[in-house]
């Protein structure tokens, strides 16, 4: 396999809407916070119609084809808004006209917020976006059986200190895997996985961590906590062969040569291929104490370090 390895560290592209195609997804936006005055916002899915939508349709046509056969990762700027549910509204119109959301836990929800509540830690069951945790590299569509498609995490607000996105390529860590074929045969072999916080009903299943899409690209699915619970429930304790694949793999995670680091500003909108694209963060300092819940009518400006997680598929 040709793997280019020249691109991995290249700058993430950043592009912003025209003026034509956000006053479109302004008024997509508007018509669902009108029907959504009960319930949650992310239960009716935006539309457009073409005809009157043609610089929005064109945009996310783009959007589209960067993520699946271009760079795979890139930052949409220009959603900075007031407050808490105005930037929800948007963020949803946006994510159900893109792809076709995904729904991320046992209640049904379709959009995550992720802030720090305070609890338990990652290690005590608690889920990633829950925490003020960093350095657990990790794909998000490593809880569902089905792959993501396309990723978006929106800032609402930035840390005090910290929460740098932490973005890898796929391509790169095979690369430098590649001096190594004995941890690549296992780490295409199947390891257990659990559905966390995706089913009240607890479920184990198994998926290698690396595989390639149809057109010969690396696929990732990891999450190191995540598998070694898995293989604990599932009684079956992670072989010597299996650890020593994994620890290869964090080695090469850990590179500088194959990490690239955000600072997300408020307003910002990162959207990557789940799979061709393993992200983290880097620990963050809020300045306000966690809470648990967050009211809607709240200033953005006011918040702790909040962002907004989608899971798409291709429509």
């Amino acid at each position: 396999m040709n793997i280019n390895v020249s691109n991995f560290r290249q700058a993430v592209s950043k592009i912003r809407l025209s003026n034509a195609a956000f006053e479109e997804l302004l008024s997509a936006s508007a018509m669902l916070g009108a029907e959504a005055k009960t319930g949650r916002f992310d239960i009716k899915h935006a539309c457009i119609d073409p005809f009157y939508s043609q610089s929005l349709g064109e945009a996310l046509r783009n959007i589209r084809n960067i993520i699946e056969h271009e760079s795979h990762v890139l930052i949409l700027d220009g959603f900075r808004t007031d407050n808490l549910a105005s930037f929800k509204s948007l963020v949803w119109a946006f994510g159900s006209l893109l792809g076709t959301p995904m729904v991320q836990n046992h209640l049904g929800h379709k959009v995550i917020e992720v802030y720090d509540r305070g609890g338990k830690s990652i290690e005590e069951g608690a889920r990633y976006h829950q925490t003020r945790q960093g350095a657990c590299v990790h794909n998000d569509g490593v809880s569902d059986p089905l792959p993501i498609d396309y990723l978006i995490l929106a800032c609402g607000q930035k840390a005090l200190l910290g929460g740098e996105s932490i973005l890898i390529d796929a391509s790169a860590v095979y690369a430098e895997l590649m001096a190594f074929p004995e941890i690549l045969e296992e780490l295409k072999c199947d390891f257990y996985f659990e559905n966390r916080g995706m089913s009240e009903d607890e479920c184990l299943f198994k998926a290698p961590i690396l595989s390639f899409s149809n057109e010969g690209i690396p696929l990732i699915r990891y999450f190191r906590v995540y598998i070694e619970s898995a293989h604990l429930k599932a009684k079956m304790p992670l072989t010597l062969a299996q650890v020593q694949a994994l620890d290869f793999l964090d080695t090469v995670l850990d590179q500088s040569s194959v990490q690239h680091r955000v600072l997300l500003e408020p307003g910002q909108v990162l959207i990557s291929a789940d799979n061709k694209f393993l992200h983290t963060r880097t620990h963050f300092i809020d300045m306000h104490s966690p809470r648990s819940e967050i009211d809607d009518a709240e200033p953005l400006n006011a918040l702790n370090r909040y962002m907004l997680r989608m899971w798409l598929r291709k429509q």
